[in-house]
């Protein structure tokens, strides 16, 4: 959604009114001050279009998307971290290996920004009862896109420290009892199910969405979708199975027959993508995420953080083009703006892989000022729900036939992309080619998953799938998470040669909750265990 003015002033009112810099040492979870606001329909719409902002990347110039990448990417086994030097964000290599305190920067960062998007949620949701609506199903409709957002934040947070604070209304201190317990990791995981089952019968499907002025806003395609991934996450196979179902037989979404056009194209309104943050440019301006200038080579002007590790390129098979469109290495040949070329170099710093990621690499005729990219993120695509589906049919016992039809949908799109990038340097599809170190063979083809192989076999050719489909989109410490310690401790261990240390089936489930947290309640929330 784009930006007003309107909205500057009300977000900074009101985090200087209920947060300012020191929000650890203060009531964490929204104190309400501003009682001449959300008075108009207006005014509603103004504080939805805050929420989404500030989902989207608003804080600290774009810290939570960040951190959503250095948690689900370089944690995993799918990248190394990157940077001028190991000095260069050195508490992101401390959740790399495992070795993480409890006072982490990226700890305490991401549960004091998710909070704060949690009393924006609610903040809204208290007052819109008694906000005068010219149509009343407008006003539900926003407690709905609203609710939806909040339980994606939850989501955000039982996945990487397991049980949190539930806190579904404005704390009015000192009248409230601020020092909240911790629920539990199945309180948290019933309380994000039943907002979305509440959401779904409200939020519009995107046939009946304005895209061109709604674009980017909750639908029930992706409430739908964020209620099969949650189910999946917690292993209720049955549940997971019926939401991605219902997507796909709703017949609003489709795959992308090019994947490169995926993250191209950012301008593009894609038939599979299910809920999208959006980064479009205003007035010739950019919406100030710099992911593509944090994720880029230095030696392109960029700060050369998130690097695939060799693990995960030898993960690909012969003749799949996913890897050209998820990797660039040293070598690598774009266009410039003046008809001239940028050669890649990933020398030089520490990106010892030699990879950087392609999916959120500008080529320097799609760049504007370092934090004025417009590229959208696709949250939810249709390829993950046909994974999901997949998944939850074949551990809930499913058909293997069926289960395999799935996966290799998202295969057959895979075989018709193109074996060459689109945005190299060169007029011709050769000419694109030869700029390009790697090279797909034109004379291979990845083959079908065919069920004949077994259950095992299958499951080992979904999880494959999984890794090499949705690469770099910050999902893969989460299946990690769902596949269990000791798989995900062998993944981990073999990509980056080392040992986890400590007791990995307690350490590799959860992260540490803030030492800041634990000292403010005075002992109500206790550490993870492993930790």
């Amino acid at each position: 959604m784009k930006r007003i003015s309107a909205i500057y002033l009300f977000i900074s009112c009101l985090l200087t009114a209920s947060c300012g810099d020191n929000f650890l040492d203060k009531p964490p979870y929204g104190i309400l001050t501003d009682d001449n606001y959300y008075k108009t329909e207006g005014d509603a719409f103004t504080a939805l279009t805050a929420i989404y902002s500030y989902f989207g990347g608003e804080e600290g110039g774009g810290i939570l998307e960040v951190l959503g990448y250095e948690f689900a990417d370089i944690a995993s086994d799918d990248c190394i971290k990157g940077g001028e030097s190991d000095n260069d964000r050195p508490f992101v290599n401390d959740l790399a290996f495992y070795r993480a305190l409890s006072n982490n920067q990226n700890i305490e960062q991401w549960w004091m920004y998710i909070y704060r998007g949690i009393f924006r949620c609610n903040a809204l949701l208290d007052r819109l009862p008694g906000i005068e609506f010219r149509n009343n199903a407008l006003k539900k409709r926003y407690e709905a896109e609203t609710r939806f957002i909040r339980a994606y934040f939850y989501l955000k947070l039982v996945r990487i420290y397991g049980g949190t604070p539930l806190v579904d209304k404005v704390l009015i201190y000192p009248n409230d009892n601020i020092m909240m317990p911790r629920n539990s990791r199945e309180e948290v995981h019933t309380f994000i199910i039943n907002e979305l089952k509440a959401c779904i019968p409200v939020l519009p499907p995107k046939s009946e969405m304005n895209l061109a002025a709604e674009w980017g806003r909750a639908s029930k395609g992706a409430a739908l979708s964020l209620l099969a991934r949650t189910e999946l996450y917690f292993g209720n196979y049955t549940e997971a199975r019926k939401a991605a179902k219902e997507v796909i037989e709703s017949g609003e979404y489709s795959l992308e027959p090019q994947f490169g056009n995926l993250f191209f194209k950012n301008d593009y309104i894609s038939n599979e993508s299910i809920f999208e943050v959006l980064h479009q440019k205003t007035d010739g301006n950019g919406d100030e995420t710099i992911l593509p200038t944090y994720y880029r080579s230095r030696g392109s002007g960029g700060w050369g953080f998130l690097c695939p590790t060799q693990d995960l390129v030898d993960e690909f098979e012969i003749g799949d083009p996913r890897l050209l469109y998820t990797i660039t290495q040293t070598g690598d040949r774009f266009p410039k703006k003046d008809g001239t070329i940028e050669i890649q170099n990933h020398t030089g710093y520490t990106c010892y892989s030699g990879y950087h990621a392609r999916k959120l690499f500008y080529p320097e005729t799609r760049r504007a000022d370092r934090n004025r990219m417009d590229t959208n993120q696709k949250k939810i695509r249709y390829a993950d729900i046909l994974l999901i589906y997949a998944e939850a049919l074949l551990e809930d016992g499913g058909d293997l036939n069926e289960v395999c039809n799935y996966i290799n949908r998202v295969r057959e799109r895979a075989r018709n992309t193109y074996k060459w990038d689109p945005e190299a340097y060169g007029d011709t599809p050769e000419e694109k080619k030869a700029s390009r170190m790697l090279k797909i063979p034109e004379d291979v083809d990845i083959p079908d998953v065919k069920p004949a192989s077994g259950r095992e076999h299958v499951r080992k050719a979904l999880r494959h799938e999984r890794r090499v489909e949705l690469a770099t989109e910050s999902q893969r410490l989460y299946d990690l998470r769902r596949w269990g310690a000791d798989y995900m401790k062998e993944r981990i261990e073999t990509a980056k040669h080392f040992t986890i240390p400590g007791d990995y089936r307690l350490r590799l489930p959860v992260f540490p909750i803030p030492q800041t947290e634990i000292d403010r309640l005075q002992g109500l929330i206790k550490q993870n265990e492993g930790w």
